[in-house]
């Protein structure tokens, strides 16, 4: 899925689900928002991730979360990211988690954040592969409950 495919979804279920949309969230992240958070976890954020911060901020999307690039929010990816620990040890920085203790995010390959979306599973403590190629896939199917197509 491609970011207007995306918006042109969440505009029609905007209209359909209004209050998906008016859960608390952090405001839209800045150039320089995403910068420090890059510059922290000294990685490139995906372009649709940055993209998704820029228009919709982070916290609650619908039935998810997403970690926002807001310093002093608590849903900080930064901060999070600490308290999971993972990012030195397997590579992995999250950017929402299922609230049973498993997280989503991206895999680290040469300093950038992979486009597919995988997950960590507390239960075994690995890292696995999703079917979800990119965030859009994910919010679409996890965060807004649309099985994609």
């Amino acid at each position: 899925m491609i970011y207007s495919e995306f918006i042109q979804q969440i505009n029609q279920l905007k209209t359909s689900n209004p209050l998906w949309f008016e859960l608390q969230a952090d405001p839209p992240g800045t150039k320089a928002d995403i910068a420090s958070v890059e510059k922290q976890l000294d990685v490139s954020l995906p372009e649709e991730y940055q993209q998704f911060v820029k228009l919709f901020g982070g916290g609650y999307f619908a039935f998810t979360v997403v970690y926002s690039v807001a310093a002093h929010s608590q849903w900080n990816i930064i901060r999070q990211n600490q308290i999971l620990n993972l990012w030195h040890t397997q590579g992995f920085i999250a950017f929402s988690d299922n609230h049973a203790g498993d997280y989503y995010g991206y895999m680290i390959e040469n300093g950038l954040l992979s486009e597919r979306i995988y997950e960590y599973d507390h239960e075994t403590e690995q890292v696995n592969s999703t079917k979800y190629r990119n965030l859009y896939a994910f919010l679409m199917e996890v965060g807004l409950r649309q099985i994609s197509r």
